[in-house]
């Protein structure tokens, strides 16, 4: 396809997009023009509310803001301390969790998904254990956590093995009222713009073990304390100005979950009747904060002319993570042909994720679904 051709496209809908408040913007340009007159530019006392702030909405004792979430993995797995090992990956995921199990020193294993929820499933961590694999990095795609978890946890305590939330997608969903962030010896958040909330680049790490809170602020600051470094490190620090940008963010982030609850299932109910459309299912104990709102298209259904006809009528779709993680030719020599990838690979064939950010309207999700029908009928 000649996506040059759609440059100019007049999109009415994007997929995704932020949301500033009056009020936010207000208290930006003031945290901003403080931040200016002081000159404390990084690491100040906004890093450390928006750290406090964090962990209390999390419901953790810890929390560390990073430059990334792609650095919070990084810096955890380095944290742990754990070299030469084999770590088990979705490979439906974003390459940036591959890559930081590549920079801690380990080596990715990736791994098949449940085709109900697109998340890593228990039994495809079954058939990659090897005596190397040290733990996983369970990724909540879309903001679902998957109704697996505590047979995976379960499994990963009767193994020896760490569990890690990729929780980039997941501010604010739960199981059973545990949060996302909360559920493993560390979660690591991102706040990229098209996320639930953002500071234009940054992530958050979240735990409860204050020994790998404090080895996370290290590894954050080139491995050492600005005068003696212990470790091969970078810096992966969080400004200022976004940490600001974060407690404004923050500070609306319930009004954020609510309108995109409320937009998820105003698009079951108009989706729920098409023909050629396949909803995913919804769990009770499970609350999901929608990053993303998923569904399967027919096998006799052409995605990518689906995909380039919504575009023509305005409206940007989705469907993160294609080509998936061991189809990309950066972690080639990490996959090996004896490896079972048939359900992502017949999923995101098939999947579509539709616009989704505050703003939208039940009129604009009615217009939306609408020209899913029209495109589907053709």
């Amino acid at each position: 396809m000649d996506w040059n051709k759609y440059m100019n496209t007049n999109i009415k809908y994007p997929r995704a997009k932020p949301y500033f408040s009056a009020e936010a913007r207000k208290q930006i340009d003031e945290y901003y023009k403080e931040i200016l007159d002081t000159g404390n530019l990084i690491q100040g006392k906004y890093v450390k509310e928006f750290e406090d702030l964090f962990c209390q909405f999390v419901g953790t004792k810890y929390a560390i803001a990073t430059s990334s979430c792609t650095t919070a993995l990084e810096i955890v797995l380095k944290s742990i301390g754990k070299r030469d090992k084999k770590i088990l990956v979705p490979s439906q995921t974003f390459v940036a969790t591959g890559n930081a199990v590549i920079a801690s020193g380990n080596t990715p294993v990736f791994v098949d998904m449940n085709k109900d929820t697109l998340c890593m499933s228990l039994q495809s961590i079954k058939d990659n254990m090897t005596p190397d694999v040290a733990g996983i990095i369970l990724v909540h795609i879309g903001g679902l956590i998957t109704p697996e978890y505590y047979e995976i946890k379960s499994y990963c305590d009767s193994n020896n093995l760490f569990l890690i939330e990729d929780s980039a997608h997941a501010i604010g969903s739960s199981i059973d009222k545990i949060q996302s962030g909360a559920l493993g010896i560390a979660g690591c958040f991102s706040f990229y713009p098209t996320k639930l909330m953002t500071t234009g680049e940054g992530g958050m790490i979240t735990t409860d073990s204050k020994e790998l809170a404090d080895l996370c602020r290290v590894y954050r600051n080139h491995g050492g304390d600005g005068r003696n470094f212990f470790y091969n490190s970078s810096n992966y620090r969080m400004t200022e100005l976004s940490a600001a940008m974060g407690i404004t963010q923050l500070n609306e982030i319930d009004l954020f979950i609510s309108e995109r609850n409320k937009i998820a299932s105003a698009y079951e109910k108009h989706l729920s009747d098409i023909d050629g459309i396949n909803l995913l299912p919804t769990y009770e104990h499970i609350f999901n904060c929608y990053w993303n709102f998923y569904f399967i298209l027919d096998k006799s259904i052409d995605r990518h002319l689906f995909k380039t006809q919504m575009l023509e009528h305005g409206i940007q779709t989705g469907d993160a993570y294609s080509p998936p993680c061991h189809k990309q030719k950066a972690f080639e020599s990490y996959v090996n042909s004896e490896q079972d990838f048939s359900v992502t690979e017949k999923v995101l064939q098939s999947h579509v994720s539709l616009p989704m950010y505050v703003g939208l309207q039940e009129k604009d999700i009615i217009q939306i679904c609408g020209k899913v029908r029209d495109v589907l009928a053709k």
